[in-house]
């Protein structure tokens, strides 16, 4: 990542606001068997009651804030962001749920943690924004032997009907895409660890009205305000046969040290 990438990252999460209607569009619309959140919680099952735990790019916490009531008490979490906004969030968020945690503002290419120091590192939706070459290597340096990296990204079909949608009139393109995704997320994995699992989670969206789509479009870094204008045209002309399904692609690569 060069310094034109880091800081137009750095603005796009200087605060929650971005990320806060990308979220809600998800949270408010969506078709799913299970709450995302949970759904990944469950796979740290198998953690040491003791165990002790890192996230990176915690953004607001909202991991912990909505599995509360299912973190053991014997966990010690550090949970870190390289945006002190997002730091700020994360420490509100895990005060307001009654999560003991420790909040620090920390780069994933660069862990505030000493060699084999930590039972599981939590990435969720955030290694596609980092030098990986640098990232992966401090993951598996911090974990300890027979510790596992958890970490979220898409698919490449991620949500392509409202990819479609804002192809039309913008040249977007999710870097998840081209950088982790769940397809090519296990091979940059495979480089650092002994073991790769893929778990891909069934859900889609379905968006009657028009505000939430172009929140969302105006949150992308690289959609400017007059193709956001041409977007909330062409979305309110596809509204009106009924709500926009939109299909997703989201899951959870475990990689496991030995």
């Amino acid at each position: 990542m060069d310094d034109a990438d880091r800081a137009a990252l750095a603005e796009q999460y200087a605060d929650a606001e971005n990320l806060d209607a990308r979220v809600e569009l998800h949270e408010n619309y969506e078709v799913a068997d299970r709450d995302w959140w949970p759904w990944v919680f469950d796979h740290y099952e198998g953690l040491p009651a003791d165990a002790d735990l890192l996230e990176v790019g915690c953004g607001t916490g909202y991991l912990w804030r909505d599995n509360a009531d299912r973190v053991p008490a014997g966990w010690d979490l550090l949970a870190t962001d390289f945006s002190q906004g997002m730091a700020a969030e994360a420490r509100a968020t895990l005060a307001d749920a009654g999560v003991a945690a420790g909040v620090a503002v920390a780069a994933a290419e660069s862990l505030p943690l000493p060699d084999d120091s930590v039972d599981a590192v939590v990435a969720n939706h955030m290694l596609y924004h980092t030098d990986r070459d640098a990232t992966l290597p401090e993951v598996r340096r911090v974990l300890r032997p027979g510790g596992r990296l958890f970490a979220t990204t898409n698919g490449e079909s991620n949500l392509r009907e409202l990819r479609e949608l804002l192809a039309a009139v913008s040249g977007y393109e999710p870097v998840s895409a081209s950088e982790f995704s769940l397809e090519s997320g296990p091979d940059q994995l495979a480089r650092c660890f002994d073991t790769v699992e893929r778990y891909e989670r069934e859900s889609r969206l379905r968006v009657p009205d028009l505000e939430p789509l172009v929140a969302y479009a105006a949150s992308l870094q690289g959609v400017d305000e007059p193709e956001v204008t041409e977007f909330a045209d062409l979305a309110a002309e596809r509204l009106a046969d009924g709500p926009l399904v939109v299909h997703k692609s989201m899951g959870l690569l475990v990689a496991e040290t030995r």
